[in-house]
């Protein structure tokens, strides 16, 4: 069953995610957008919520994307995109 577009959220990203994304090679920055696309629906993206916070987060290989989502007004919110080893003390 295909989802119509007012089933799918909005995905905005936040100035520190648009700046780790352009200094990203062109093959790891092909991978987060590939899944930052998927992030239009959260629910079949994979994302899993982040311990202790109202964050979520999916894996993209050592990279990851760290995001909220507004249930009531269909938004997810990319507030970082860091490897693994930094990002959750960052949060």
């Amino acid at each position: 069953m295909k989802k119509s577009k007012k089933d799918l959220f909005k995905v905005k990203l936040t100035r520190k995610a648009e700046k780790f994304l352009e200094r990203l090679s062109e093959k790891d920055r092909k991978r987060i957008l590939n899944a930052l696309r998927k992030l239009d629906d959260p629910i079949t993206a994979g994302a899993e919520k982040v311990e202790g916070t109202e964050f979520h987060k999916i894996r993209v290989g050592k990279i990851r994307i760290v995001f909220y989502i507004d249930w009531d007004n269909k938004i997810v919110a990319v507030f970082r995109i860091d490897k693994r080893e930094r990002i959750y003390d960052r949060l």
